[in-house]
Order: structure tokens, then sequence, then C-alpha cells
């Protein structure tokens, strides 16, 4: 008897029942390169790695269920017995001389839950979570559940210990779990961060989904296999088949294979098919959003874009995808659409519906994923709900007549919250007779999800009929002070009345209701039951009611806008800002339904309002709204001066470096002060001049700066406008030749205004450049502190591109304080960033500091050729004056420098440095990452 039995192995350590039970899952951290290096030292190695597993599991009273290559899968009674097994497993591969080169070393995830056990397999989403922990460990690593450490904790083995590492999404999308290392004496304890979600070595923005992923293993297994073959995979099928999730958890099994990213661009709401490359370019963060700035960030990029819903926008979606595939060589795309998008090198994977059972079987435990499925979701409704001899043949007869598209299994099953499951049987069994004429072999998989929709829209009442329909305006999601306002119905709903519709529509599973962390709740439609709610608002109610409830959501957005705008001014911003993120789809839905109307003022009010959240979070695309509108003849007076000053603020924040347009700021700027003079209103002339002393600074025109400055402070301090004093008085920081202690007592006051006037933007950015003025004056030590505030406040707020920025001043800092072990995973994350983001992020000060880390690492040769790409951008941006030098940082340039000479010598290292200057940015942050 040999334990590669499984067979013999089963039969000397018993099954452990269904119920309660501690999974280990282990396998070879590793073992693909080693494999392919080493195939016959591997074959060797892996016998012996086998019995190791198989003795430490036995010895613990464990039972391995399945083996799949070099992975164990076994099953405890106790947690305990499970951490033992886990600690003797990980000491005797430790201690193991390998005939490898290097020495295997196993990870292993250990969690506890219910399962099923069925001929000698288990089965649940415990054994989904416990492979997903299992995953994000490194070689060498235990790691538990939160559940698991709880359950353990007291009964330890001998000098073992718990390290708290804190909340972790999984690939399997669930819930976050709270994930413990075991610490085991003698063997290392330091990794890396756990390749969850959330390292910023997996860069991401796949969701959470708070309702268990079912089945399609094998559909997972075909779809990875498309994406290791193909660039370009489209997954077709009916509507509510279940493409995206099949999509998403396909796309998170990807994150190990793509450096740059995996990127979810939600397709579902937009419009026009020529706001493709903005959605994509709002997703991976760039600080540009045309067509010509994505292609040229993703040309270099290794990245993989999930583009779900691109049916409504097939031939744009189709061209874009074509360019990207042709252009960016090591971009991926992973499409869900109902149709393919028919280009060069697409394949399609048509994604069925979940298995059924062979008949109405009156078995108790599920025979297919769909039976497993409305069991699961049944279970949501009825804590009570069971499979058992009486349940089982109707789930499965429900599954069956719905043809197990996902979808419409989970409407039938939501209907347990008000019915028996046997009138839910009769009731659809009634439904696709009518259709059919009796026949279900005559009806399409898209005609039964028709008909289930159909079926629960039919069991709605009238005002939740209305509801319902009218909340198909929204895109990405809506508060429910926004459904009250754009459902209400004169006659039929009254605004009081939506939190109970929506609620009821929340229980039957046609709305979503997403719980946040904080507590609030956020609704979204499923873009099936969208697209079905859009039609019946149409068809129900016509084209008059269509374009009323759209100006109704608009107008609601307006208001919020202008509700939000003088907040985003005061002490309240932070809230304000985050209060409008998850609206961002809303606001550019509005924008849209505005100018398709030729609403141009209101344009130019949605515009001005948001100014201060686009500046923000970086949506240029604003800018492009308002230039469209900007010279209706139907706009004047001070709408049109404000609109005119918004642009020229984003230009000199979001565009400053293309000279075209810090010309367009100039004209926009002498229009907006001519007509707040001849409208005589003070608050106008000051912001005009305000934004014209920019325009001087880069005009190389001091006198001209101060000049305005000084006429634009005395009117703020005339009317008591502390923001507009605050960003008046910062302008005489910039004027050339002014000495650092005199720049540090200018900032000193705007601090003071922006600190009474409540604008934490504004004191963040006086922060900020107290920390350069003072690292110019050399004090270190007293610039530091304004470093971290101003991080802290820029945190709060929610500015990405802003922390982009003050991290590396970070970094920078931490190396002149020596703390290199500090710097480099900041530095890193850094790189991960500007390499992600393409051509518009500025690289030259991350390069410097990833040259300072390597030079004091040892690695000469890389740090050497980075000093060279380093200086090259710094000697550029020198040059045009977006950056600034001071002496300590030039004194840690030399340091670096002169250690790497002394290392190398002075002919290799000008060899390395000189080719370093020839790089492109983007082979210089490769170089960096180790790529």
């Amino acid at each position: 008897m040999t334990y590669g039995d499984s067979g013999a192995y089963a039969l000397r350590v018993g099954r452990i029942p269904s119920g309660t039970v501690t999974l280990l899952f282990s396998d070879i951290a590793g073992s693909t390169k080693l494999w392919e290096a080493e195939p016959v030292a591997m074959g060797t190695a892996l016998r012996r790695h086998d019995d190791i597993l198989r003795s430490a599991i036995e010895g613990a009273e464990g039972y391995v269920f399945k083996t799949v290559g070099d992975a164990f899968c076994a099953a405890f009674e106790t947690p305990r017995q499970a951490v033992g097994a886990a600690v003797r497993a990980q000491l005797d591969v430790h201690g193991e001389s390998w005939p490898t080169t290097r020495p295997l070393r196993v990870r292993i995830g250990l969690h506890t839950g219910v399962c099923e056990e069925r001929d000698g397999d288990y089965f649940g989403p415990t054994v989904n979570r416990a492979a997903r922990l299992e995953a994000i460990a490194h070689g060498g690593q235990t790691v538990a559940s939160g559940t698991t450490a709880e359950l353990v904790e007291g009964s330890l083995p001998g000098g073992v210990r718990l390290r708290d590492l804190g909340q972790h999404r999984l690939r399997d999308l669930g819930r976050p779990e709270h994930v413990f290392q075991v610490d085991i004496p003698g063997l290392p304890g330091g990794f890396p961060p756990l390749a969850s979600l959330d390292s910023p070595e997996l860069p991401n923005n796949l969701p959470g989904l708070l309702s268990a992923f079912i089945g399609r293993s094998a559909e997972l297994v075909a779809v990875r296999s498309l994406l290791s073959a193909s660039r370009l995979v489209t997954l077709t099928g009916a509507g509510g088949c279940g493409k995206t999730r099949l999509a998403l958890h396909a796309a998170a099994e990807q994150l190990d294979t793509a450096p740059d990213g995996v990127w979810l661009v939600e397709l579902a709401s937009l419009t026009d098919g020529s706001a493709i490359p903005a959605a994509m370019a709002t997703v991976l963060g760039l600080p540009s959003r045309d067509e010509t700035s994505l292609l040229a960030a993703l040309r270099e990029q290794d990245t993989l874009l999930l583009l779900d819903n691109c049916e409504h926008l097939i031939e744009a979606a189709a061209k874009r995808c074509d360019r990207i595939t042709r252009e960016c060589r090591r971009v991926r795309i992973l499409a869900t659409s109902r149709e393919p998008l028919g280009i060069d090198g697409e394949r399609v994977y048509r994604v069925a519906s979940l298995s059924l059972p062979e008949d109405d079987s009156s078995a108790a435990s599920p025979a297919s994923e769909a039976v497993e499925l409305f069991a699961d979701r049944a279970l949501a409704q009825d804590p009570g709900f069971v499979l058992d001899t009486l349940t089982a043949p109707l789930a499965a007869s429900v599954c069956r007549r719905l043809d197990g598209i996902p979808l419409a299994i989970e409407l039938a099953a939501a209907r347990l919250s008000s019915m028996s499951l046997g009138q839910v049987s009769a009731r659809l069994d009634q439904r696709f007779r009518l259709l059919t004429g009796g026949s279900r072999n005559a009806m399409p998989r898209q005609q039964t999800l028709q008909a289930t929709v159909d079926w629960s829209f039919s069991l709605l009442s009238e005002p939740e009929r209305a509801t319902l329909r009218r909340l198909s305006v929204f895109t990405g999601g809506f508060e429910l002070e926004a459904a009250e306002t754009v459902c209400a119905v004169a006659g039929q709903v009254d605004a009081f009345e939506v939190l109970d519709l929506v609620g009821s529509l929340v229980d039957k599973s046609l709305v979503v209701a997403d719980h946040s962390p904080g507590g609030s709740v956020r609704y979204r439609l499923l873009e099936t039951i969208r697209q079905y709610c859009a039609q019946e608002l149409l068809r129900a109610d016509g084209d008059d009611t269509v374009l009323r409830v759209r100006a109704r959501h608009a107008e609601y957005y307006l208001e919020l806008a202008e509700t939000a705008a003088p907040e985003l001014d005061g002490p309240s911003q932070a809230v304000w800002l985050r209060r409008l993120d998850p609206d961002w789809e809303n606001l550019r839905a509005a924008f849209g339904f505005l100018m398709d109307e030729e609403r141009a003022a209101d344009v130019l009010r949605l515009g001005v309002a948001l100014e201060r959240f686009s500046l923000s979070r970086g949506h240029r695309e604003v800018l492009y709204w308002l230039r469209a509108s900007i010279d209706s003849a139907a706009v004047d007076g001070p709408l049109l001066a404000n609109a005119l000053l918004t642009c020229s603020f984003m230009i000199h924040l979001l565009l400053v470096k293309d000279p075209v347009e810090r010309a367009n700021a100039k004209r926009y700027e002498d229009r907006a002060l001519e007509l707040a003079r001849s409208l005589g209103d003070e608050r106008l002339e000051a912001r005009a001049l305000d934004k014209l002393t920019a325009s001087a600074y880069w005009a190389h025109d001091p006198a001209t700066m101060r000049r305005l400055a000084e006429e634009g402070m005395e009117i703020a301090r005339r009317i008591g406008d502390l923001s507009l004093l605050a960003s008046l008085t910062a302008s005489l920081e910039f004027i050339p030749d002014t000495p650092v202690d005199e720049r540090l007592r200018i900032t000193e006051q705007v601090l003071d205004h922006c600190r009474r006037a409540g604008d934490s933007f504004g004191v963040a950015h006086a922060l900020t450049r107290l920390f350069s003025w003072h690292l110019q004056a050399g004090q270190l030590s007293a610039a530091r502190p304004y470093l971290d505030e101003a991080i802290a406040i820029q945190e709060e707020l929610g500015a990405g591109l802003f922390l982009y920025f003050l991290h590396n001043d970070l970094g920078v800092t931490l190396l002149l304080e020596g703390k290199v072990a500090e710097a480099a995973p900041l530095i890193r994350r850094n790189l991960l960033t500007a390499h992600r983001i393409g051509p518009g992020m500025e690289v030259a000060m991350v390069l410097f500091s990833a040259a300072c880390c390597a030079s004091w690492l040892g690695q000469a040769q890389t740090a050497a050729r980075l000093h060279g790409a380093a200086d090259a951008g710094i000697e550029a941006g020198l040059a045009d004056g977006t950056i600034g030098w001071a002496d300590l940082e030039q004194q840690l340039r030399a340091s670096s420098q002169d250690r790497l000479r002394q290392l190398m010598g002075d002919a290799a290292f000008e060899a390395a440095y000189q080719a370093g200057g020839q790089l492109s940015r983007l082979q210089a942050v490769e170089l960096a990452l180790g790529r």
C-alpha cells in the first residue's frame, strides 16, 4: 500500500462526514518554473513532497480528499488538528534536502466552515474559500481565516503564534477575510504582502460580490485557456446567463499574469460609443481621456481589460478593441456581449446555462449547478429552506423549466420571500405553458429569460412597476433620495412611498442593495433588468415621459452638484467629494442629456459646480463639455465668466505642460476679466486676476504676476473671501528670486487663510509647498511634519493624483533620513502607478528615488542606469519649470552616484549612466521594477 494510492489511503483514514470541518489546502510555490527547468529532479522532489504532506496530514488524523498535481486538499474534524498538520508539514519541508537547485516551499491555507461530503469529496462555499485563501500565501507561509484563528486560539501547538495580517479581499470576490499568519518557531516569518486583491503588486478594480459564485469550474478552465492563447476573448450568450460573473472570476484568476493590473470597464451606462476611451482612461486613472493618450498609455502595459456589456455599442467597442489589440501588444481584452465583436483575432466563448439535473430527482442534495444556485439563493430568502425529499424535486423542476439561466433562477428563488416553493413552481408552469402552447422544447433561452422577467414584473403592483421603470434611468447606482425625486409620479407614487417600494423591489431581487462598511446603502439594477425596464418605460409611458424622467434625473444631479459646490471649498469638502464619487456616472449622464437637449446654460452650471470635484479627481471631460457649450450665444454674464475661469483653472492644474492649452487659458482669463469688470462683480474680478497670475508665471513675467496678485488681494480682503485671498497670496511664492525665508513667510500666511476658511484642499497644497521650501532651506526635520499632514489630508479627500506626487516626496524624504527599508516599498508602489498610468505621468523623481534605493542595496548596474534616466528627466523638468531641485536632494544624488563610482569604477559608471539617459520613460520604469 502506497501513499500515492488515494483509494487505499481513504481506507486508512476515514472520511469526515458533512458538517463543520477545517480544510487544509496546499501547493508548491513556483512549481511550474521548477518543472520546466528541472523535470527529472522535480519528479524525485515531488514524490518526497507527497510523502511529507500525507504523513503530516495522516499524523493529525486528517483525510486527503483530493490531490491535483502538487496540490493537496485535506479535511480535519478540528482546527487544532489542521494547524498541527500544517506546522509538521512546513517544518519537514523546510528541513528537507531537496534535489532541485532551490528548495521547495509550500504555501498552506486553513479555513473552517460547513461542507457537504459526497462520495469522498467536499462541496460548498467553504471549499472555494479555503482554496482562495491558500492562493494568496507565499511559499513557506501558512495562513488561516479569521474563523479558524478564533477557534484554535488557546490550543495552538507549543511556540506557535498567530500574527494578524488584517482584512483582505480574496479572489473569489466575496466578502473580505480576516487573515492570520501561523508563525512557526524555527521558520522564517517575514513574507511580502499577501497576494490578495488589496496587494499593490496586483493592481485592479474588481468589485466584491455579496453572493456566492456557484459552479462554472469547467467554464473557468476554458476561459483561462483561451486567454492564454488569444489577446481578445469575448464571452457571449443571452442576457442573464452569467457572462459578467464568469468574466469577473476569470479576470481575478489572471491577476498574477497581468503586472499592470486587471481593470473592469463597465460600458452599460454609456450611450455613445465615442465615450469608450474616456471610460477606459477613467478606470486606469489616466490624466488624459482622449483615445490617443489612452493608446499611448497602453502600448507598454501588460494588462487585462474587462469590457462588460458591449452589445449596445458593438461597433464602437469592436473598433476600439481592434485598435488596442493591434497597437498595444501586451494588452489582453476579455469582453462580454450578447454577440461577438467580429474582429480579427477574437476568440468567442459561448456561455451556457448552469448544469441541470437529469430528472426531477427526489435526492436531498444538489444534483447540479442550477439546483445548487437555487438552494443558495433560496436560503437567503428563507433561512429554514433545505433540500429534502419534498423540496428537491420541485427545485429541480423549477431549474429545468428555467433552462438553468442564473438570473432566471435568482428571480424565481427571490419569490420565496412571499410564496411557497410549490406556488413558485405552479406559477412558472402556467407562465411557460401559455407562452409555448405546452411545448417546452419550443422556447429558446432568451425567451425563457424574457418570460421569467415578464413573470416577475407582472407580479408587481402598479406602483412597483412604475417605480422600477423610472429607476432604469440611473447609471452606476443611486441613493434613496435620488430615487424619491425621480420616481415620484403625481397621482400614482409619492416620494414617501418610494422607500417602501424600493425595499420591496430589493426583496424580489429586481433591485440590488449594496451596503457600505459605514452603514449607508446604495442601490442599483442588474443590467438585464435595467434594459428591460428602460424598454418598458418607453413602451408603457412613451417618448414624452422618457424625456421627462431623464430631465428630472439630470435636474436632480444638477441640484446635487450645486448643493455640493460651496461645501467643496469648506470644512465638509472631504465628505462631499466622497459623496459625489459614486455618482460620477450619473453626473456624466446628466451632462450628456443637457448637451443633447442643447441646454448650454445648464451644462455650464453643472461644470462650474463640479470644478473642485473635477480637479480633485482628474475628470477633464468636464473641461471638454464646458468648451462645447461656452460659445453659445444664449449664455452670458456671471455664469459665462465662471465657466471661463473653471476652464482656465482645469488647464493650469491638468494640462499646464501643453503650450497651446496655456494660451487657451490666457484667452479664457482675459475674457472673464472683461466680463467681470463690465458686470461690476468684484469676486469674479479677483478670480480672474488669480488665474491670470498663473499665465504670467508661464510667460516669465514676474512684474505682471506681482501687480495682478496684489490687485486681486486687495479685492479679496475687501469682500472678505479668505479662499481667494489665500490663492492670490500664494502667487507671490513663485515670483523668481524670492528668498526662501520670504517664501516660507508667505506660505505660512496662505496656510492660515486656508485653515480659517476650512479649505482642506488649499491647506494640503500650502503644506506641500511649506515642505518644499523647508527642504530647499536644508531643514529636513522641519519639512517632514508638513509632508505627513499633507498626505493625511489628501488621503481623506481621496485625491489619488496628488497623492502620487506626495508619495514621491515621501520616498525622497525617507532616503534623506536614511530609512531605505521604509522607502523601498513606497517607491515600488509609485513605480507601479507610473507604469500603469503611462506617458502623461511625471516619473523623474520616482526614478531618482529608485536609483538611490538600488545604489544602497548594492544593485550597481541598475542604479547607475536609473540615475542616468532620472537626471535626463529632471533636467527637462528644471528647464520648463515643473521640477524644483533642493540642495539636500542634490547631496543625496551626489552621495549615491559617488558610492556607485567607487563600486563600479568611473568608466563603468559613465557607460551605464549614459545608457540610462537613452532609455524611454517606460523603459526606465520597467528597469526599476525589475521587468
